[in-house]
């Protein structure tokens, strides 16, 4: 994975108090601080709250900070040990990835004397292998340290310490020098410096306008979050010594929500279009490459919240243009061929050169991925400028792709040859598929197809240059289909008896249902549900779960959506801080990926099944629209709201739904400015003045746009 993946970077914010005792520690995710409390023996109990986090509003810049919180002393002294010594790392070699994990690589640090000061140390390094345009690959970091174990602490101030980092990956993708690398860093480093004294205020405040969007869970009246203490006596002496505080079901779902949204939200940034790797910024997972999980699980689940955090995903596809193109012509086609493991600029782990593990290269179903991506964020946003420069690009080239990827079988058939399926159990040690893949994928099909057709449409709105052969393909590229049972079939000559070695990992014909919603009626989304969940693989609950609970609630089984819905709630989370991993790791279940963490798909997927799940929001070439499943919300629940849902992109309401009705408003100056239109062409305002709409009074699906 190497060059095309994660560096590892010493943290200049990392460490600990030594002295006294550690009481408490936690992730606020409302304030995204990390904070640990300690307490000292001094015979006044003084406490210490040792804080980091990055600024929300800075780009690139590390606070480390001590605030003492409890004491009637003047001064506290306490001794703390960086972890930070980048010139005394060990280096890890680069080793083969294997389950989406693998070895870091490690960056080479040396101390520039010349360009450090007493109050700012720069430290240059540059990576040990060149990047995947060959460039030599430089980051500096420019950190306050402190200088000696010892620190003072007094009730009137707080100590700071602020670090910040700059890389070749700030400019792009031509060549740059350490030198340039190491201004930029001192830069950031002098503006944080300004701004020292305001920088925690406005990070908190650039965070608190990050939560003005989200999801609200309210708890039925006779289940509130915190329920009753249990008291128990434990040792049987006669004495009550053991308390539990135990908590709800909606509150259970109210926090994954909230920290699956903070993970999505710190890991991507509105100036940072270089993409979501399905590991997140913390760990080794995924090598730190770009998969279709971003624009299928990540993108969906900001869109509606955070268009430009959206927008940004498809900028990166934009901006790897180049390198797809290559890709394709390596291959022999036209072009844009995306990776399917994919490095910042675009370039692909292990097949660049037509070489590597032949799963890599012929995974091309990501190529169409995009393309209902562009699909899904302009019918959220309605943003013609931005399909005709970004979209327009990306829908170009990737229709240049399929056309020159398909065979022609026949007069009436085209076909996709020869591909790795999104069942990617379809390569395991007793073969479904064989060495060279597959023919006629299902998914891969479909998002051709998509990709043909709005390619066409997109290019004759601008009066651009249209292929012809764009729409005769769509027409004629072959969809497996049972005419009998009504049902889809994976690929050509597929088999659905359930084996030990023919189970579907993960989705595949049941993302036609979701989020394509691709040649499907009611009848053959049940059809291909009850034919394709129950053989799907249990333990990628992070994955499959999130999709089958959507599907079940658009075909009003309730009960299986919420067992689903469990699984995607529970089965690959751990810890107080609910980190997703792809797959379960207990020790009852097949496989496990133990060392990836975080996952971000699973966080995307899990809001997406509350949100275009349970509240039943989807986008079409009309508008924002709502089809829930009436009466039926996440377990215990009283009522779902969202918040601050940005119509076209820029006009906010709010939408509650509980059992009996829904209910809407909007700020004072929006006011009128949105409508909401039932199925029988029913119209209401929305206002400041809050709408409620019972059931009874309104026919589903209903739609949200400008009422001007």
């Amino acid at each position: 994975c190497g060059n095309v993946g994660k560096a590892r970077l010493p943290s200049p914010i990392g460490g600990s108090i030594t002295t006294g005792q550690l009481i408490a520690s936690g992730l606020h995710f409302e304030k995204a601080l990390f904070t640990r409390r300690y307490q000292f023996d001094d015979q006044i109990g003084s406490i210490v709250e040792h804080r980091v986090y990055i600024s929300q509003t800075l780009k690139s810049v590390m606070v480390l900070e001590f605030t003492l919180i409890s004491s009637t002393s003047k001064f506290v002294t306490f001794s703390y040990a960086s972890t930070f010594d980048p010139l005394n790392q060990t280096h890890n070699p680069e080793t083969t990835c294997t389950g989406g994990g693998g070895v870091e690589i490690d960056v080479e640090f040396t101390f520039n004397s010349n360009l450090s000061t007493s109050s700012m140390y720069v430290y240059e390094g540059v990576l040990l292998s060149r990047d995947d345009r060959n460039r030599y690959v430089y980051v500096t970091i420019c950190t306050q340290q402190p200088n000696e174990s010892i620190q003072t602490l007094t009730m009137s101030s707080s100590i700071q310490f602020v670090s910040t980092l700059a890389s070749s990956i700030d400019f792009g993708p031509d060549p740059i020098d350490q030198i340039a690398v190491t201004l930029e860093a001192i830069n950031r480093f002098d503006e944080a410096l300004t701004k020292r004294n305001d920088l925690l205020n406005e990070h908190v405040q650039a965070w608190k306008n990050l939560w003005k969007s989200g999801i609200d869970i309210e708890p039925m009246e006779n289940q509130p979050f915190v329920l009753p203490r249990i008291i128990f006596d434990t040792d049987k002496d006669g004495e009550n010594d053991t308390v539990i505080t135990t908590f709800s079901r909606a509150l259970d779902i109210a926090q994954h929500v909230n920290s699956s949204m903070y993970y999505l939200l710190s890991s991507s940034r509105d100036d940072w279009p270089h993409g979501m790797s399905p590991g997140g910024l913390a760990s080794q997972s995924y090598s730190g490459l770009m998969f279709f999980d971003m624009d299928w699980y990540m993108m969906p689940a900001l869109l509606p919240f955070y268009p430009s955090r959206a927008a940004n995903i498809l900028r990166y596809r934009y901006n790897s243009l180049d390198e797809s193109n290559k890709i394709a012509r390596i291959f022999g086609y036209n072009g844009s061929m995306f990776a399917w493991t994919a490095s910042y600029l675009g370039r692909p782990e292990g097949c660049c050169d037509g070489k590597g593990g032949w799963e890599l290269c012929i995974e091309q179903h990501i190529t169409g991925d995009v393309a209902v991506a562009v699909q899904m964020y302009y019918y959220a946003t309605k943003d013609n400028l931005w399909l005709e420069n970004i979209g327009w690009p990306l829908l170009r080239d990737i229709a240049k792709f399929w056309s020159s990827r398909v065979t022609k079988t026949n007069d009436t058939t085209y076909s996709i040859e020869k591909v790795m399926p999104v069942d990617e159990w379809c390569d395991n040690v007793q073969t479904k598929c064989g060495d060279i893949g597959i023919n006629n994928a299902i998914q891969t099909n479909a998002v051709a197809i998509v990709s043909l057709q709005l390619a066409k449409q997109v290019g004759d709105m601008f009066k651009f240059d249209v292929d012809p052969e764009w729409d005769i393909i769509a027409k004629k590229l072959k969809i497996n289909f049972n005419y009998t049972t009504q049902t889809h079939i994976q690929w050509d000559n597929a088999s659905l008896t359930p084996s030990p070695h023919n189970y579907v990992c993960p989705e595949d014909v049941l993302y036609l249902t979701y989020p394509m919603n691709f040649n499907v009626t009611p009848e053959i989304i049940r059809n291909d549900a009850e034919t394709y969940i129950p053989i799907t693989c249990q333990e990628n609950a992070g994955m499959t779960a999130p999709i089958h609970t959507i599907v079940w609630l658009m075909l009003n089984e309730s009960l299986k959506a919420e067992r689903e819905f469990n699984r995607s709630l529970q089965a690959c989370t751990y810890g107080e801080f609910h980190v997703r991993n792809e797959v379960d790791i207990h020790t009852d279940i097949i496989g496990g990926h133990g060392f990836n963490t975080h996952f971000l798909t699973g966080d995307g997927g899990f809001i997406q099944s509350v949100m275009m799940g349970y509240v039943g929001l989807r986008y079409d070439e009309k508008s924002l629209l709502f089809d829930p499943l009436l009466g039926v919300l996440t377990p215990s629940t009283k009522n779902i709201r969202l918040r601050n849902i940005l119509v076209r992109g820029s006009y906010p309401f709010d939408f509650t739904i509980d059992q009996y009705a829904i209910h809407l408003i909007c700020p004072y100056s929006y006011e009128n400015i949105l409508c909401i239109t039932d199925n029988h062409n029913i119209r209401w305002n929305i206002t400041s003045n809050q709408l409620t709409l019972n059931f009874q009074d309104i026919h589903f699906p209903i739609r949200i746009d400008l009422s001007i």
